[in-house]
């Protein structure tokens, strides 16, 4: 079965923008890998070669979100995950903002977002929810 997730990070913070996203596109798979899957030239994602630290900010926060969730006790070995959108809005783009987007990516796409939250502290951090 493939799953999608996608989160959006937009917003203001102290006076200046931050924004990051990331979509990604998981699917069962023998051995698992985080891979990035835009192809160059696409106009309205990061590019590989431009723009280098925020894709492996993506790339970082997907990995980091794949451990988050399976330390949730969701099953996330032995699935392919692959970063199929990364929106440019080089504006307000923050390397942070992006990391979080790729981490609740991740959580959307096993339908685990609601068990994290998303705060600021000197960059944007995703965190699992304390339980209440």
């Amino acid at each position: 079965m493939t799953r999608v997730g996608e989160f959006r990070l937009q917003r203001q913070k102290n006076g200046r923008g931050y924004f990051g996203h990331v979509k990604v596109r998981v699917t069962p798979s023998a051995t698992s890998s985080v891979s990035w899957a835009i192809p160059d030239g696409d106009p309205a994602s990061l590019q590989t070669r431009a723009d280098a630290e925020f894709v492996e900010a993506a790339l970082a926060g997907v990995r980091d979100g794949l451990d988050l969730v399976r330390a949730l006790g969701t099953e996330v070995d032995g699935h392919q995950v692959e970063i199929v959108q990364a929106l440019a809005y080089l504006t307000d783009l923050d390397e942070s903002a992006v990391h979080a987007a790729g981490v609740l990516a991740v959580a959307d796409a096993f339908g685990a977002q609601d068990r994290f939250d998303l705060t600021f502290d000197a960059g944007w951090r995703v965190t699992p929810s304390s339980p209440a």
